[in-house]
């Protein structure tokens, strides 16, 4: 049987997902507006976290389903559906970088991180210099997501818009 839609668990995944990704966004870009030693600056810093951790945990869940259930036969040009491929490796690659980068960041900080109170296990002793270059790295992945998903929406409503094929309707929910 061939697959014209993705399954819905993946399509669940695949908007959570984005939800993270959006909140984790949203929750550090806010902070950067709040003044420091305010206490919503610590809560907005808390709920980065929380939705980066989340995110690195719905990652792998969502890899897992994607070998599980698979997904349909890329649509297109053999180009678009390698440039779709890339795309994708791209953006799982930051889906779980970013949220690593971040507890590296952190911890060689000093700083325990946490998710919902649970600390984590420390994966490195605090080292200023490292923080620096992980701090570098985990900023650059950051801007990375808004241009990868950027490109990512666009070609989606490039094939639905122009191309008028089925490339976005396979990742949202059949409603009867």
């Amino acid at each position: 049987m061939v697959r014209r839609h993705y399954h819905p668990a993946s399509i669940a995944l695949h908007w959570l997902v984005f939800l993270l990704f959006a909140a984790a966004l949203l929750f550090i870009e806010l902070r950067g507006n709040v003044p420091k030693g305010a206490p919503l600056r610590d809560l907005l810093r808390n709920w980065h976290i929380d939705a980066g951790l989340l995110l690195l945990l719905f990652a792998f869940v969502r890899v897992g389903a994607r070998l599980g259930f698979g997904g349909p036969k890329p649509l297109g040009a053999r180009a678009q559906a390698a440039a779709a491929s890339a795309l994708h490796g791209l953006l799982y690659l930051v889906m779980f970088l970013l949220p690593i980068t971040g507890v590296v960041f952190s911890q060689a900080g000093g700083r325990d991180v946490a998710l919902f109170g649970w600390i984590l296990p420390h994966l490195v002793a605090p080292d200023p210099a490292l923080r620096a270059s992980v701090r570098d790295v985990h900023e650059l992945l950051g801007n990375a997501v808004y241009f990868l998903v950027g490109i990512h929406v666009l070609a989606a409503l490039w094939h639905h818009v122009m191309l008028k094929d089925d490339t976005l309707r396979r990742m949202t929910f059949k409603f009867k």
